[in-house]
């Protein structure tokens, strides 16, 4: 499985154990939920400022009252 390395300072690297300690998993599996939390968040803010635009298009013909 392909694997990826980020560089802590000591003190980083202590944080990060005892905040994954508090949440009962492992430092890797909270990295993994972490990064692919912030993947999944940069897609759904992608596709609603994609529907945004697109509904404010499907009412800019509509009279005031109904927008």
């Amino acid at each position: 499985m392909p694997k990826i390395s980020v560089d802590l300072d000591p003190e980083e690297l202590e944080r990060l154990n005892d905040y994954a300690k508090t949440q009962g998993v492992s430092t890797r599996s909270l990295a993994h939920k972490v990064l692919m939390s912030e993947v999944d968040r940069a897609a759904f803010l992608g596709a609603a400022r994609g529907a945004y635009s697109v509904a404010l298009a499907a009412v800019e013909d509509a009279p005031e009252g109904l927008r």
